[in-house]
C-alpha cells in the first residue's frame, strides 16, 4: 500500500521501481532506487547533461533550465533534466545509457607477484582454527573496487567492484565537497552511501567465494582501505574545508586504524580497517598504495608514476638522488567522457578505439554494440586522428576544407558516426568546444609532468619507465597520446599500464605489516611539489594547450 504523500516511479530500461515523497527530482528519486545516475554539476541545473524522458500523464512542467538545455521538440517528447525535474505523481522514467552509471565497465586488477604475507597484521579476533580473510577496498572518484584475500597464503578468492555511488552528488570531487560542507547531514548521505556500497561489495565478494569454498562473515579479521585524500575524508566524515580553500590542507594524512562497526561497516566480531596514509590534501592514499605496487620509491633507475583521471596524481623517482617527488593537477572529467558533447563513461555502445586506415575509420566500442558516445580512451583517439589527418591545426581548430568538417549548431564540428550507423540514430560528432577541453585537459597533465621533470633536472632521455594506472591508463592508446601532447615520448622509456594499481597496494598492505611500514616510509618520505606555486608552470600550461609541432608518422 502506497504511503500518503508518496509516490511510485519506474526506472526503464533497469525495471528498478521505487516509492518516494511527492515533489522529489527524478534525480533524487533515482538515489533512493540506488541507482547511479550520473551528475556532472553535482545536481545544481548547470550542465544540462542529466537528460531522462518522463513517461505517463505527470510530465513535470519544465523549468527554466529546462528550457535553456532542450529545444521545444526534445521537451515535447517529456525529456527533462533529472536534476530540476519534480515528480508530484505516479510515473515512469526512461534512463539513457549514457547517463546510467551502473553499466560502467570496471578495472579492477592490476599486475601483481605473488603477495608477501607476515602474521603482524593478523588479528587474533576470530574464532581458533578458522582461516582468516581480509578485503582490500580501493576508493576511487568514479569505482569502489573490492578484493577478498586468504590472510595466511595472501591469495586472492574473489574481486568486484561497483561505480562509486557518489557519483550522483557530483562527479567532480569539488561537487561533493561543497555538498558535504553544507552540514552533518549531507556529509552523512556521502559517507553512508559509500559505507553501503563497501558492504555490498563485502556480501558479494564472499558470495563468489561461497560458490566454490565456504567464506563466512565471521573469517573476516582485517580491511585496507586506500582512497585519494577527498575520499577518505569523505568516508571517515572528517571535515573538508581544509581541501576547498588555499592552501588546501587536509584534515589528517596519517594512517588510521579503526574498528569497522565504528565507521558504519557492520561485521561480525572485531573486525579492523586500516587506511593507509596519504602526502597531502590531494596526493592521498590511493597514490602511496600506486608507488608501493610498483615500487617507485625503491627502483634502482629514473621511473615516472602518472595515475590519470579527474585528479591526476604524479610521482617522479630519481633513486641516484634520493628524490620522491609528487604532485597532482585537477584535469577535470575530460579523461572519462565528462564535458564532451557525446561523451560517456565506459558503459556498453561507447566508442573506446578509433583507428584509421586505408578503408577509413575503424571503431571499437565496448561490448561491441551499435555507438552511442565516446568514454575517455575513445576521446583521445578522436583528437589524434583529427590531429594526424590535419582536420586540426597546431592551435586545435578544425580546418573547414577537411573531410569530416562541417558547421554545427554550436559551430565547426567533425562528423565521427553517421546517425544511420549509431545506437540511438543521432550523429555522434566532435565540436570545436570538445577539442578544447581535451587541450585543457591535456595541458594540466602536460605541463605537470614537464614541471616536475624540469625542477629535479630530469631529461627525458634518463627515465626509464613510464607506469600509467588506473583505469583510464589501462585502456588509453599510448601512441595516441604522444600524439597529441598529453605523455611524453621518451626515447629510452618502457611504456607500463599498471591497471589498478592502488588496489594492488592495498591488497599488500593488506597482508604484510612490512608493507605498512613502506606505506607509511612513502608517505614521510614523498616531497609534494605545489605546481601552481613554480614560477614556469603556467608558461608550460599555456605551451601544452597546442599540439606537438610534428605529426607522428
Amino acid at each position: 500500500m502506497k504511503a500518503s504523500g508518496s509516490i511510485r516511479i519506474a526506472f526503464q530500461p533497469v525495471g528498478t521501481r521505487v516509492e518516494v515523497n511527492a515533489g522529489s527530482t527524478v534525480l533524487e528519486a533515482g538515489r533512493e532506487a540506488g541507482l547511479i545516475l550520473a551528475a556532472n554539476c553535482g545536481g545544481n541545473g548547470l550542465c544540462g547533461r542529466c537528460r531522462v524522458t518522463v513517461l505517463g500523464d505527470n510530465i513535470p512542467v519544465p523549468t527554466e533550465a529546462e528550457r535553456q538545455a532542450l529545444n521545444q521538440e526534445e521537451l515535447e517528447a517529456g525529456q527533462r533534466l533529472a536534476c530540476r525535474a519534480h515528480l508530484h505523481g505516479d510515473a515512469g522514467v526512461h534512463i539513457p545509457r549514457t547517463m546510467l552509471g551502473n553499466q560502467q565497465r570496471l578495472q579492477l586488477e592490476g599486475g601483481m607477484e605473488k603477495l608477501s604475507v607476515d602474521a603482524g597484521v593478523l588479528r587474533h579476533n576470530i574464532a581458533p582454527d578458522t582461516r582468516p580473510l581480509g578485503v582490500a577496498v580501493d576508493i576511487g572518484c568514479t569505482k569502489i573496487a573490492a578484493y577478498l584475500l586468504d590472510l595466511e597464503t595472501g591469495d586472492q578468492l574473489a574481486a568486484c567492484g561497483m561505480p562509486n555511488p557518489q557519483i550522483s552528488y557530483g562527479e567532480d570531487l569539488i561537487s561533493r565537497l561543497v555538498y558535504a560542507r553544507k552540514g552533518g547531514k549531507q556529509a552523512r548521505e556521502l559517507s553512508g552511501c559509500v559505507r553501503n556500497g563497501i558492504s555490498k561489495l563485502i556480501e558479494e565478494l564472499l558470495d563468489a567465494r561461497a560458490e566454490h569454498a565456504s567464506a563466512k562473515p565471521e573469517q573476516l579479521a582485517d580491511l585496507c582501505v586506500v582512497g585519494n585524500t577527498a575520499m577518505i575524508h569523505l568516508l571517515l566524515e572528517l571535515p573538508v574545508d581544509g581541501l576547498l580553500v588555499a592552501p588546501f590542507v587536509a584534515a589528517s594524512t596519517a594512517a588510521v586504524d579503526i574498528r569497522a562497526g565504528d565507521i558504519g561497516i557492520e561485521l561480525p566480531g572485531d573486525v579492523q580497517v586500516h587506511v593507509l596514509p596519504a602526502i597531502g590534501a590531494f596526493v592521498g592514499a590511493d597514490h602511496v598504495a600506486m608507488i608501493l605496487a610498483n615500487g617507485l620509491h625503491n627502483c634502482s633507475h629514473v621511473s615516472l608514476g602518472i595515475d590519470i583521471g579527474t585528479n591526476t596524481e604524479i610521482a617522479l623517482s630519481k633513486p641516484e638522488h634520493g628524490l620522491l617527488l609528487t604532485a597532482s593537477c585537477p584535469a577535470g572529467p575530460t579523461f572519462e567522457g565528462g564535458h564532451i558533447r557525446h561523451g560517456m563513461r565506459a558503459a556498453p555502445g561507447a566508442i573506446e578505439k578509433i583507428k584509421h586506415g586505408p578503408d577509413g575509420l575503424s571503431l571499437t566500442t565496448i561490448g561491441n554494440e551499435l555507438p552511442v558516445g565516446l568514454c575517455g580512451s575513445g576521446v583521445i583517439d578522436a583528437v589524434a586522428l583529427l590531429w594526424h589527418t590535419g582536420a586540426i591545426d597546431y592551435r586545435g581548430h578544425l580546418q573547414p576544407d577537411q573531410a569530416g568538417v562541417r558547421q554545427g549548431d554550436s559551430g565547426r564540428e567533425y562528423l565521427l558516426v553517421e546517425a544511420k550507423n549509431t545506437g540511438h540514430g543521432k550523429d555522434i560528432v566532435i565540436t570545436q568546444q570538445d577539442i578544447s577541453e581535451v587541450q585543457l585537459a591535456k595541458a594540466a597533465v602536460a605541463a605537470s609532468i614537464r614541471t616536475l621533470l624540469t625542477l629535479s633536472n630530469t631529461n627525458d632521455e634518463d627515465i626509464e619507465e613510464l607506469v600509467l594506472a588506473g583505469a583510464f591508463g589501462s585502456y588509453l592508446d599510448v601512441d595516441s597520446s604522444i600524439e597529441i601532447g598529453l605523455l611524453p615520448g621518451l626515447p629510452n622509456a618502457t611504456y607500463l599500464q599498471a591497471g589498478n594499481a592502488a588496489g594492488t597496494g592495498a591488497k599488500m598492505a593488506l597482508v604484510s605489516s612490512e608493507m605498512r611500514a613502506q606505506a607509511e616510509q612513502i608517505a614521510r618520505r614523498a616531497v609534494r611539489i605545489d605546481l601552481k606555486q613554480q614560477k614556469n608552470f603556467n608558461r608550460e600550461l599555456a605551451l601544452a594547450t597546442r599540439f606537438p609541432k610534428e605529426r607522428l608518422t
